[in-house]
């Protein structure tokens, strides 16, 4: 099936599914015209990927429970203790997942129908479940890092600014440095110019970058070839500014 039909029969957004599939948890397959195949497994396992993120246990949590790293029971036990403190915001978490745990399910066996029924009606009654839209903020927030070159040598988001601006602190001493090189004589001066110039250019790169960012969702060349946009940008802000300039 496709998935506008997996939209439809789980009344979740296509970014939803996508995310998913991105952190590995659903592995559809791939027709000849390369359209995704979405099986009637895939259905049920997504049915458990939703019920077991709504009762709060995180997608690296539900990966080692696929993998065999971890038991669903010692994941809801966790879970539960997690739950407690915030039992009055997310009653219909903990219940379930209580219930879950009572009812001795584990991944392979547990009815993800039933469950679904039940997240159903208890939020019906107002009773509150972990806000999966937040697994969608949360993949837009590290693209966005991603995209800035915010990341560790591991590739690895950095979680704080601090680490950022202390990257950018060593790059722009090794700037100063290689401009007292070129230059022949090593000062003060040149250091700082060194320093300016490299931080002048980051600066500008993330300023140019941010419009870039979301005019590539719209626009698959600027997605798929960012540095030439950048470029191109820079060069047409550069002709404006010469010919402001010029009068």
């Amino acid at each position: 099936m496709t998935i506008k039909e997996i939209e439809q029969i789980l009344g979740i957004p296509r970014a939803t599914v996508r995310f998913y599939e991105r952190e590995g948890l659903i592995e559809p397959t791939r027709e000849k015209n390369g359209y995704r195949d979405y099986s009637q497994t895939d259905v049920i396992r997504l049915k458990k990927i939703i019920i077991l993120r709504k009762i709060g246990l995180s997608v690296n949590e539900i990966l080692d429970i696929f993998d065999g790293a971890k038991t669903l029971p010692d994941a809801l036990g966790e879970n539960i203790a997690n739950l407690q403190n915030q039992i009055d915001e997310l009653s219909g978490a903990r219940n379930l997942s209580r219930k879950m745990l009572e009812d001795g399910v584990d991944i392979t066996s547990f009815d993800a129908d039933m469950y679904w029924d039940v997240i159903d009606e208890e939020e019906k009654k107002g009773n509150s479940f972990i806000d999966i839209a937040k697994d969608i903020a949360r993949m837009e927030k590290r693209n966005l890092i991603s995209y800035f070159s915010w990341t560790s040598v591991d590739g690895e988001a950095y979680d704080s600014f601090p680490k950022i601006i202390l990257n950018a602190v060593i790059i722009a001493a090794i700037a100063g440095c290689i401009l007292c090189i070129i230059r022949g004589t090593w000062n003060i001066g040149n250091f700082i110019d060194g320093i300016i110039g490299i931080i002048t250019i980051m600066l500008a790169e993330a300023v140019l970058s941010v419009p870039l960012y979301f005019l590539g969702k719209k626009y698959a060349w600027i997605r798929k070839n960012r540095n030439k946009a950048l470029i191109i940008t820079c060069l047409i802000i550069c002709v404006v500014f010469l010919i402001l300039i010029s009068f």
